[in-house]
């Protein structure tokens, strides 16, 4: 298939540009984002990298990444945080180091919106 992609690049380069492509992924995202309703929901999930036996040894997300713990037990990686209204559309999301509290995530993400807002609590 390379007829078709000429200018890929190897996989150890795609490993090293991932960091630097997040914020645009983010920015991307941002611009997508649905039109505001009056019922949200909040909600976050974890986005581990790696197995806890592997952090120290773990270099592509490293000084990004943080240790983190949600209902299950502990993580090393990150956190998307969403906020979704009644049909599914996105209307906010913020990708958060795993030890960052959901409640400060939260609070940045509503500022723009309107409504009710429900959070899952486990």
């Amino acid at each position: 298939m390379k007829n078709y992609f000429p200018d890929l690049v190897s996989y150890n380069r795609f490993v090293e540009l991932i960091p630097s492509s997040i914020s645009l992924l983010q920015a991307f995202l941002k611009f997508i984002i649905s039109l505001n309703s009056f019922i949200s929901f909040a909600d976050s999930t974890k986005l581990p990298i790696c197995q806890n036996s592997r952090i120290h040894s773990h270099k592509v997300f490293k000084g990004l990444a943080q240790r983190g713990k949600d209902s299950v037990g502990w993580f090393y990686g990150f956190k998307l945080h969403l906020v979704i209204n009644e049909k599914g559309e996105i209307l906010s999301f913020d990708l958060t180091a795993g030890n960052v509290d959901d409640g400060k995530a939260l609070k940045k993400m509503i500022k723009s919106l309107r409504g009710n807002y429900y959070k899952n609590i486990r």
